[in-house]
């Protein structure tokens, strides 16, 4: 099989069927040398390149169907000053609805505080700088000199270091719902800001075939008027028109079909999502042979 890499979307809990295509793949011997995931496929990528098995990611999903609910952690206090401070004109200090350091806590045990250039598999990571409005990737795919190919894009930053468990969350922190993460001099939020699959990045980087996973769905209408419906919905639309405005270059792009009813935050379907995915990618296994057996 040739060598390759894939790129995985963001999506919030729908990104628990990257495990379920992790897992056709493995079961054909198709598991790929190098990784990419923005966001949801963040974190999926960043276990996967620990050195988690597909089967202990599998037991992980499934927890998190049952409990993920107790990770998150709102911010109670900067919530409950937040209006008034709008009203009286002072300055406001609430970064997000939701804190995200139990989230954090929960990655950084599962990747046993690895850090990427550790015994880490191929991988990359994007995140967005607030501070600088820069796309922030963190990789492990060269050493020393940084490719001409990734030179060449614009407004974006390679970084070669740093905490895996610290980086997955910096790149799943969606705007306005997550508080950004501080790293060096960086203040980091949603790697799908710029870059929800990041395929580009991967091939930039040196990696020639990429098979890309995208989760997104048609959009619909929000399930509701709540603020966190209403942000991520937002964003939903901007990563969307983001990926339609470019061809990623990707040998083959992977759309598995996703319950309507699954989104940001909604532990209950990551099962379903994770069989989703495998089904799909089971069906779609001679097309993903025939599409990385051609030549570059």
């Amino acid at each position: 099989m040739a060598d390759y890499g894939l790129a995985l979307a963001g999506g919030g809990t729908r990104g628990a069927a990257h495990v379920g295509v992790l897992t056709a793949l493995e079961e054909e011997g198709m598991l790929p040398n190098q990784i990419a995931g923005a966001s949801a496929g963040s974190i999926v990528a960043g276990l996967y390149a620990s050195g988690m098995g597909v089967g202990e990611m599998r037991e992980t999903v499934r927890w998190l169907a049952r409990h993920g609910k107790g990770l998150i952690d709102p911010d109670i206090f900067g919530i409950a000053l937040f209006l008034p401070q709008i009203i009286f004109g002072k300055k406001t200090t609430l970064s997000g609805l939701i804190k995200g350091n139990r989230m954090q806590h929960f990655l950084c045990d599962l990747t046993k505080k690895l850090d990427i250039q550790g015994k880490c598999k191929g991988l990359l990571i994007p995140a967005v700088d607030i501070n600088s409005g820069e796309t922030v990737v963190f990789t492990n795919l060269f050493q020393e000199q940084i490719p001409l190919s990734a030179l060449a894009l614009e407004h974006v930053k390679w970084e070669r270091s740093g905490l895996l468990c610290d980086i997955m969350m910096a790149s799943c922190s969606v705007p306005a719902i997550f508080c950004p993460r501080t790293m060096k001099n960086f203040l980091l939020v949603d790697g799908g800001v710029t870059n929800n699959l990041p395929v580009d990045l991967l091939i930039a980087a040196g990696v020639p075939k990429v098979l890309g996973v995208d989760i997104g769905e048609k959009y619909k209408k929000p399930h509701d008027e709540s603020i966190i419906e209403i942000a991520y919905n937002s964003f939903t639309v901007m990563s969307r028109d983001l990926k339609d405005c470019g061809s990623s270059g990707e040998v083959l792009l992977l759309t598995p079909p996703l319950p309507k009813e699954a989104g940001l935050l909604t532990f209950s379907c990551m099962e379903e999502c994770m069989e989703s995915g495998y089904v799909y990618t089971k069906k779609m296994i001679p097309r993903i042979k025939k599409a990385l057996e051609k030549k570059s």
